[in-house]
């Protein structure tokens, strides 16, 4: 007597197979192996922070320096302008780098600038281009209203004759309807 086979389960829907069976890649979203591995290893060794993190330390503002920011700006001698506090202890940490560095401030300024730009992508996601569709675009419209001299200028005109002026054509009442099929074509059969 024969057993009545089974119907095998469908595998996951996740997984792509290939010919013989086999996995094809890592599902979908799923990190590389090596990658996580480098990037446990990297935030183990130094100091529990991985490169994004030690560029935000270094760059950024925090909110202890925003309430410092003035006094470390006096004993720094900075000038005293009348700056806002994000600014102000901007200028402040750029001046402490550029002495630590042994360089100009604009140096140290622009330093840190750099590794606030690259964090940019972390945090701010990137407007989408535009593309071309290879479509015309329809011109800008302009409308010019006369002022000043050029009202003066014009012939000595009623209100209702300026509305209609020369350079005006009026819509005529009649617009000829457009048509999509031929004469001999009928809509109706």
């Amino acid at each position: 007597m024969q057993q009545p086979s089974l119907p095998l389960a469908p595998g996951p829907t996740t997984q792509r197979r290939g010919a013989r069976g086999g996995i094809l890649g890592r599902p979908p979203k799923a990190r590389n192996k090596r990658s996580s591995d480098l990037a446990r290893w990297v935030e183990h060794e130094f100091a529990g922070q991985t490169p994004g993190q030690q560029a935000a330390e270094l760059a950024m503002v925090r909110p202890a320096d925003l309430r410092r920011a003035k006094a470390d700006a006096d004993e720094l001698g900075l000038v005293a302008i009348d700056l806002p506090p994000m600014m102000l202890a901007m200028v402040v940490r750029a001046t402490k780098l550029a002495k630590a560095l042994r360089v100009d401030t604009a140096t140290a300024w622009v330093m840190l600038q750099k590794e606030r730009a690259d964090l940019m992508p972390y945090i701010h996601q990137r407007q989408a281009q535009a593309v071309d569709n290879g479509k015309p675009k329809a011109p800008a419209t302009v409308f010019l209203i006369p002022e000043g001299e050029a009202l003066a200028q014009l012939p000595d005109m009623t209100d209702q004759e300026l509305d209609f002026a020369d350079d005006f054509q009026p819509v005529p009442d009649e617009v000829p309807q457009t048509k999509s099929h031929d004469d001999e074509q009928s809509l109706i059969p």
